[in-house]
């Protein structure tokens, strides 16, 4: 059964004309954002922001953080270009802000946007840009529901008066062209020839070549209308337009109108060679990903391949899911069709009812004809002529000029089947009459006798241009070849001259010759020794490089071993608590959270790529984290971090682990009594080529506090002292508002080359509050 599917190729109309407003596929967000760093004035700085926030409005996919970046960017734009008071730069960034608007739906603030810049450019007296505005506004909304009046073709007609005022016949006429596209998705057959042929009209005018989408679209329209014949002549008009112009860069789509043209004159052979030439052309773009790889599936089911056809849409799916309702619809379409011709029932039903869905989603009426007559036909062949009935009636309901005529004649060959398996027969009479009535209007005599003379004629008018050329080209060969003769015996003559002297050279060159050739197999004894050194260099390099992932391999064992040796540790001490009371089962838990401290640090190291340095962010973020759930965690207590990313080694992240949970274990035992509502804050930061901690608490401060050269005397304050001066670093404790204990020591000189950078944003986390 021939199917036209008119309305997936029409898909290719609306990428052309998207891809020409979308930034360049190799700019990208990173060159962009490097030359944003890199500007030096306002005026470059003004055209970065708006290329980024271009980027990212028309960057492909629906993704709302790109709308976000877009939004960002604009902004920046918009102060930026009010501060320079540069009105046509303000308007281009009001026109962009707008697109985003439509682009996250929200349509009525959109068209206050778009209309703002058109009044914006009509009083600086810019008549073109506000047609161009005018113009791109029509494009966006002629695919999608004229939702907050805002109307394709009101668009259109605003911006054809305001070039046909400046005479401007080449952006007229591209004016009409969309507006008979527009009239095309109506379903307005006759009004949208009309107006292409008013196109072309202009084009010639001018002298314009380009007419091959013109063509197209008034082949789509003969197509959907059954006239093969005009439909022929306009697709060959077309092929010579594109062999004239060599603009074969969106061939694709026009290669593919033609396939459709010989695939519903029954040609099938002619129809898969444009097919090809379709899939060839269209193969790198990314976007039509799912569309080349639908016409290969087509192919594998016609040579009865259904298996390895479902297997390879399977496998197309895993790779890229789709991510638009068109890429959706052809992917269930297809697996409906395989698990059909496989015999399985449920799952082709299943994906039947999901294409019928989600071509209401898609931006062509005639996808959901396709939809529903497919189902129909799946219900047919099943004998579930009731539900087959209702889908093929469906399909007959939408109004004249959306599906074209080949699906309605065979809709109404698909009803009469019904109609007379339910016994319906005086509507399967009816149906079949209508059948046979498109039946004869497609093909008659007639136009099957101007087809063939149309193709006779496109086929002789290309023989005559090769036998021109040809003629031409012999032509040419006769006067080179006189030519060639008197050269022939000039060159004889010098040819002769030319042997005598080159005899002479030849036997000096011989002596020459056996010189170097001494010399070249000395060359070959030190290529070979040389290539000896470097074999041995690469194997010695090899055994290097084993050795070092070795090492690291066997570091990375050790710090495992010791986390797991710690944790023991802690287990048994844990154990021990069970049978401990009082200030010996406090020793232990103070003990424990010690030794948790150092198994962290190993556990760090093993699991980091840098097997040397701790990341002390990550570090202190999880260890305070176990210590607040050790105590409660309390609900009058809230833990706050300002934490720099810095790495430390081991020898200095162990102390400053042991001192951080001491400061911090003492402030949640005795800072907030009689559950009185408290902060403790925790910062880390480097200052120069020192590194300071401090812990701080609005508590009731230290008690028995002395002067800050003489801090309290505790164990746990002894071990501060102690890990301070292993640290060869300073610690002071103040005691005015609560307790602030300050601790700064020299970062290790052997680790200071392996510290990352520092980002002026410090990491907050909070806990509790």
């Amino acid at each position: 059964m021939r199917k036209v599917t008119t309305g997936i190729i029409l898909l290719f109309i609306l990428y052309s004309n998207a891809k020409a407003q979308n930034p360049s596929s190799a700019d990208s967000a990173q060159q962009f954002l490097s030359e944003l760093k890199k500007t030096n004035g306002d005026n470059q700085r003004l055209h970065t922001l708006i290329k980024l926030g271009s980027y990212y409005l028309y960057k492909p996919g629906e993704v709302k953080s790109d709308l976000d970046s877009a939004d960002l960017f604009l902004d920046q734009a918009k102060e930026l270009s009010a501060k320079l008071q540069l009105s046509k730069i303000q308007n281009r960034v009001s026109f962009l802000r707008a697109e985003v608007c439509f682009e996250r739906g929200d349509q009525g603030k959109a068209r206050i946007g778009y209309l703002d810049c058109i009044d914006n450019y009509m009083r600086a007296g810019d008549k073109e840009g506000a047609a161009q505005v005018w113009f791109s506004l029509a494009k966006r909304v002629m695919y999608s529901s004229d939702s907050s009046t805002m109307s394709g073709l009101h668009g259109f007609e605003q911006a054809l008066n305001i070039y046909t005022a400046l005479c401007d016949k080449e952006k007229e006429a591209d004016v009409l062209k969309y507006m008979g596209d527009k009239l095309l998705q109506q379903g307005k057959l006759e009004a949208a020839e009309n107006q292409l042929q008013k196109v072309l009209s202009l084009y010639n005018s001018i002298g314009y070549k380009r007419l091959h989408y013109t063509y197209d679209l008034l082949t789509a329209i003969s197509i959907i209308k059954g006239d093969f014949n005009k439909a022929l002549y306009y697709a060959l008009e077309m092929l010579k337009s594109i062999q004239a112009t060599g603009d074969t860069a969106l061939a694709y789509g026009l290669y593919a109108r033609i396939g459709t043209v010989y695939n519903c004159l029954n040609d099938y052979e002619k129809s898969k060679y444009w097919y090809n030439r379709a899939l060839i052309n269209g193969a790198k773009n990314p976007e039509l990903f799912y569309t080349i790889n639908n016409n290969i599936i087509s192919v594998m089911i016609r040579e009865g391949k259904k298996k390895e056809a479902l297997d390879f849409l399977l496998r197309l799916v895993k790779k890229r899911p789709p991510a638009n309702y068109a890429d959706k619809l052809l992917v269930a379409g297809r697996l409906a069709r395989c698990y059909n011709d496989l015999g399985n029932n449920e799952l082709a039903e299943k994906y039947y009812l999901e294409s019928t869905l989600v071509a209401k989603k898609t931006l062509w009426p005639h996808n959901i004809l396709a939809a529903n007559k497919e189902i129909a036909e799946f219900y047919f062949s099943r004998k579930r002529y009731d539900q087959a009935g209702i889908y093929f009636r469906k399909v007959l309901a939408a109004p004249r000029g959306i599906g074209d005529v080949e699906m309605e004649r065979s809709t109404y060959l698909g009803l009469f089947k019904t109609d007379s398996a339910t016994g319906n027969y005086l509507s399967a009479i009816k149906n079949f009459q209508r059948y046979k009535l498109l039946t004869d209007s497609i093909f008659t005599v007639g136009k099957t006798r101007q087809i063939t003379e149309i193709q006779l004629q496109y086929e002789n008018d290309q023989k005559v241009k090769q036998l021109e050329s040809k003629g031409k080209l012999q032509q040419a060969e006769l006067q080179h070849s006189g030519t060639v003769r008197n050269f022939i015996i000039a060159g004889a003559g010098l040819l002769f001259l030319f042997l005598a002297m080159g005899y002479r050279r030849y036997r000096q060159k011989q002596s020459s010759n056996r010189l170097l050739q001494a010399q070249k197999q000395e060359i070959n004894l030190i290529n070979q020794d040389l290539q000896l050194i470097v074999t041995e260099k690469d194997s010695l390099l090899k055994e290097k490089d084993a050795l070092l992932i070795e090492k690291d391999w066997l570091l990375k064992e050790i710090n495992h071993r010791v986390k797991n040796n710690l944790h023991m540790v802690i287990s048994l001490l844990e154990s021990q608590a069970d049978y401990l009371e009082n200030d010996a089962l406090k020793a232990i838990e103070i003990s424990q959270h010690r030794i948790y401290a150092m198994s962290l640090i190993h556990q760090k190291l093993y699991q980091s790529p840098d097997i040397k340095m701790v990341d002390m962010d990550l570090y202190i973020d999880e260890f305070v984290q176990y210590l607040a759930e050790s105590f409660g965690p309390p609900a009058n207590i809230s833990i706050r971090s300002v934490i720099e990313p810095l790495k430390l080694g081991i020898s200095q992240a162990i102390p400053l682990g042991l001192i951080l949970n001491e400061a911090v274990t003492n402030a949640f035992k005795y800072a907030f009594p009689d559950n009185k509502t408290g902060e403790i804050t925790i910062r880390l930061k480097k200052a120069g080529t020192d590194v300071e901690l401090a812990i701080a608490d609005n508590g009731i401060g230290i008690r028995h506090a002395v002067a800050e050269s003489e801090p309290p005397r505790s164990l746990g304050m002894e071990l501060m002292r102690g890990l301070t001066d292993d640290l060869k670093g300073n610690i002071t404790f103040d005691t005015d508002g609560g307790t602030r204990i300050i601790l700064i020591f020299a970062l290790d000189p052997l680790e200071k080359t392996r510290i990352t950078g520092i980002s002026p944003e410090f990491i907050s986390i909070a806990y509790g509050h």
